[in-house]
């Protein structure tokens, strides 16, 4: 008798445990939604990123709702004679999120991944230099350009695929406020609410 007082008591413990964590788990998850933007990361070879994640409403009374992630890529080089230039191109995929146990999860749906070609400039160009750069691409380097954003959406595509179901879970979900941040292998990922 006294064994199944235990195992019962154990029982009813566990599963208040989980409630108590479902219920965090849908509060944080009705904070998380709106659309929150990156720092901006700087990658060693120069190119910068700025993400947005759209997180969409939570439905019914499961801690989760779709995603949109958008990336502007900033790539910043020199041409053959010493101009420097930078390109930007934009990436969209979607696909969901949850909070799950204060963890934070994304799956990807890989068909959905989009890259374009935003634009380019030559800072510290002149008027005239820049009006023929943007001639030169416009006539010569859409090739150019068209390969950068294959090599690009491969790169993500392989990146978005790498983990189980295309999924990839950041742990230690923490809103307060307007601003969100949780851990990447990485480091640590820090959101700015914008809407």
């Amino acid at each position: 008798m006294k064994h199944n007082n235990l195992l019962t008591s154990f029982t009813l413990l566990s599963l208040l445990c989980i409630f108590c964590t479902s219920c965090n788990d849908m509060e944080m998850a009705k904070k998380a939604c709106g659309t929150w933007e990156s720092i901006r990361i700087v990658e060693e070879d120069g190119c910068k990123e700025k993400t947005y994640y759209d997180f969409g409403s939570v439905k019914g009374s499961i801690p989760r709702g779709d995603l949109k992630e958008t990336t502007y890529f900033t790539e910043c080089g020199e041409v053959e004679d010493g101009q420097e230039y930078n390109m930007q191109c934009k990436s969209i995929i979607e696909g969901t999120w949850k909070i799950e146990v204060g963890d934070i999860y994304f799956t990807y749906d890989l068909s959905t991944l989009k890259v374009t070609f935003e634009g380019i400039s030559f800072p510290g160009a002149d008027r005239l230099s820049e009006s023929l750069a943007q001639s030169f691409i416009k006539n010569y380097g859409q090739s150019l350009i068209q390969e950068s954003i294959e090599e690009l959406k491969e790169h993500l595509y392989n990146w978005y695929s790498e983990n189980e179901n295309n999924e990839d879970c950041y742990q230690n979900v923490n809103i307060k406020g307007d601003n969100m941040s949780f851990d990447a292998t990485d480091g640590v990922i820090k959101l700015i609410r914008i809407k």
